[in-house]
This record gives C-alpha cells, sequence and structure tokens, in this order.
C-alpha cells in the first residue's frame, strides 16, 4: 500500500494553463515520488493579498512572507492526524517557515521535507548588483533573505531535496545537514520537428532578470556576427517581449502561449536555445522539454546545472555569451553539426537513468523513519 504525504503548494504551481520553470519543477517532484511509490496529498494555498503585504512588496522589504498560515494551520493540521502523515513536503522555500508553526500541533514523528526551487536570495543579489540598486533597503532585504534561508536549512527544515549539486553545496553552507540531490528527469517525448529555414528559439519567463538579461547578452553578440536568421522569443509579459522585438531587428516575438501551441511552434525551430551564463535559482527546466523534445538544443555550463547528461555535445565551451553566440551561428549554418545536436539530444533522453534517483529518492524518505 503507498503511503500518503502531504504535498503543500502555491496553487499556481499545480495549476497553470502556461506552465513556467516552477510549475515543471514541481511537475517533476510529484513525478519523481510517484515513481518511488508515495501519493501525494495536494493542499493548495495562495499568498498573502492585504494592504500591508503589497506595501512591503512596493518598497522591496518583503522576504519569505507572503503566505499567511493562520489562515490555513487548522485545516492542514486536520489532514495531517486524520490521515496519519508522517511526511510533509513543502513546496518552495517560501513557504517552508511553516514548519515551525506545524510542529507545534503535530506529533513528533512527523517530518518536515523542503522542495526547493532554489534559493531567492540568489536571483536578488543578481538583480540588485546588475540593475545598479544596491540601496540601504536592497542591502537590507538581500541580508534578510539570506538570515532566513540560513534559519531554514540549519533549524526548521527536517530535509531538503534540491534541484542541482551546486545548490546542494550553497544549503550545506547555509546549514542544510540531510540533503537529496534529483536531476531533470529525462525521458523521450519526441515530436515531429519539421524547421522551417533556419531559426533558433527560446522559451521563458521574460521578465526574470537572468532570462531577460541572457537574451539581451546574445543578441549584443549576435549583432556583432552580423547574424542574419531568426531569434523566435516566446513568454511573457508581452511588453518586454515587445521591447526586445523592437531592439533587435532579427527577433520574433511570439507572445505567451499555451503548452499545445508551445508544441507546435519548437517544432518548426530549427534550435532551441537555453542561454543562461551565471547561476540563477533553480535549474533551467525548459532544457528538459527540449531534450526529451528531441530536438538539436544548446546550452551553456551553467545551464546544463541539474541535468545528468550522457552527450554532453549540447554543452557550450564556457559560459560567455560571445561564445553561445559562435555556436548558434555554426548550428545554423552547417546542417551536420545541427544533425550533431539532434543525435545528442535523443542520446540524453532515452539513456538517462532515472531508476537510480527514483530508488535514491526512496531510501531519503525512508530514512526520516529510522531516525523517529
Amino acid at each position: 500500500m503507498k503511503e500518503t504525504v502531504l504535498f503543500i503548494s502555491d496553487k499556481k504551481y499545480l495549476n497553470a494553463e502556461i506552465r513556467g520553470g516552477v510549475q515543471l519543477c514541481t511537475r517533476e517532484y510529484v513525478l519523481y515520488l510517484a515513481a518511488a511509490g508515495y501519493e501525494c496529498r495536494f493542499f493548495e494555498i495562495s499568498p498573502h493579498t492585504d494592504l500591508f503585504t503589497r506595501i512591503k512588496i512596493r518598497l522591496g522589504t518583503d522576504a519569505y512572507d507572503r503566505y499567511p498560515i493562520k489562515n490555513f494551520l487548522q485545516q492542514i493540521c486536520s489532514i495531517i492526524h486524520e490521515q496519519n502523515i508522517k511526511l510533509v513536503l513543502l513546496n518552495q522555500v517560501n513557504i517552508a517557515s511553516w514548519a515551525i508553526e506545524l510542529r507545534k500541533h503535530v506529533k513528533d514523528d512527523v517530518k518536515f521535507i523542503g522542495l526547493s526551487h532554489g534559493n531567492e536570495s540568489a536571483d536578488y543579489v543578481h538583480e540588485i548588483t546588475k540593475g545598479g540598486n544596491t540601496g540601504k533597503l536592497q542591502t537590507y532585504k538581500l541580508g534578510k533573505l539570506i538570515a532566513h534561508e540560513a534559519r531554514i536549512f540549519s533549524e526548521t527544515l527536517d530535509g531538503v531535496i534540491v534541484l542541482s549539486e551546486q545548490e546542494k553545496a550553497i544549503d550545506q553552507w547555509l546549514g542544510a545537514s540531510r540533503i537529496l540531490y534529483l536531476p531533470r528527469m529525462l525521458h523521450p517525448a519526441y515530436i515531429d520537428w519539421q524547421p522551417e529555414s533556419p531559426n533558433a528559439g527560446f522559451a521563458g519567463t521574460l521578465d526574470h532578470l537572468p532570462n531577460r538579461l541572457g537574451i539581451e547578452m546574445l543578441a549584443d553578440e549576435l549583432v556583432r556576427l552580423k547574424f542574419n536568421y531568426k531569434l523566435n522569443i516566446v513568454g511573457g509579459p508581452e511588453n518586454v517581449g515587445m521591447e526586445l522585438q523592437l531592439k533587435y531587428n532579427f527577433i520574433n516575438y511570439k507572445g505567451p502561449v499555451s503548452d499545445e501551441s508551445l508544441l507546435d511552434e519548437v517544432s518548426r525551430w530549427s534550435l532551441f536555445i537555453n542561454p543562461v551564463f551565471w547561476y540563477a535559482r533553480g535549474s533551467s527546466t525548459k532544457l528538459a522539454q527540449a531534450i526529451n523534445w528531441g530536438i538539436p538544443c544548446i546550452t551553456t555550463p551553467a545551464g546544463r546545472r541539474g541535468y545528468e547528461l550522457i552527450n554532453s555535445e549540447i554543452v557550450t565551451a564556457d559560459d560567455s555569451p560571445a561564445e553561445f553566440a559562435s555556436t548558434v551561428l555554426r548550428a545554423l549554418d552547417n546542417p551536420d553539426y545541427l544533425e550533431k545536436l539532434y543525435g545528442a539530444s535523443r542520446q540524453n533522453a532515452e539513456e538517462f537513468d532515472a531508476h537510480r534517483f527514483i530508488a535514491t529518492l526512496d531510501e531519503f524518505l525512508k530514512s526520516f523513519r529510522k531516525a523517529i
């Protein structure tokens, strides 16, 4: 009989018409749990919408305090008691602090595991430094984020599951002792790839600073190389996409699209690009989609973080925009090289050993039983 675990998550990460990175990673966590023999009892939550919270967000002083546990505490505790839940999974670091209050109302044998999608401080330090905005409020918020993360990992959670080996090291530095790394799940889900005239494409959230800066840094290098192909961009918000299209004459902005429409769009791309030039929060989940679709793609060493690749042909030599731009041009200019990337994607999808990591997950979760 399958053990039931309580999976607490913002509802938008469980149900979304257009799935971004967090939604995709959440789905992967659920798939790993199911494959390891666990049944998820989902509990959906929503963030604060009160005036005080909106003011803190506007001022930039908020830090991991957008979710009100008091609105959900009684209902969660009732589920834990009535269904004899022993493992509570908290999706994202944002709600990991809920374990502090929940422990007061449940038995000692209930354990709390954080499902991390990356630490917010990692993105925020890039946001304020690359954006040139490191005033007192920004410095205060960064310190508050890091202090909160250290308390979460060293004192609050019984364990944490992370998306990359690099994040594992960071969380250990912040005080976590029981950590499991699960790579992105790869498996063949091939689409009918029928590229039109040579073109490249990107799909992602455009107001996520690493994504937007990555596109701009790549586009600047492509201008230097006199790029004469099309670069398709999919994602929202629309105002950012339109700005990129107006700034670079080779960018063709397609807007935010549904998952079904995305498959149709991507099937006409020659090359899927993942221009990640530094470590940001989480991992580049959209890359897993491209690999699973069995289409040519390229990423950087930073962008392959969180992946166990059999064939590293899709990874550029370094994290520089110049190297990435020259690789994009080489792929679109050279059908033989594009075919090599095509083969690498399919090899990675077909030869990924999910069973090894599923078994490790089961062993990790069972270890909390032995600790009681």
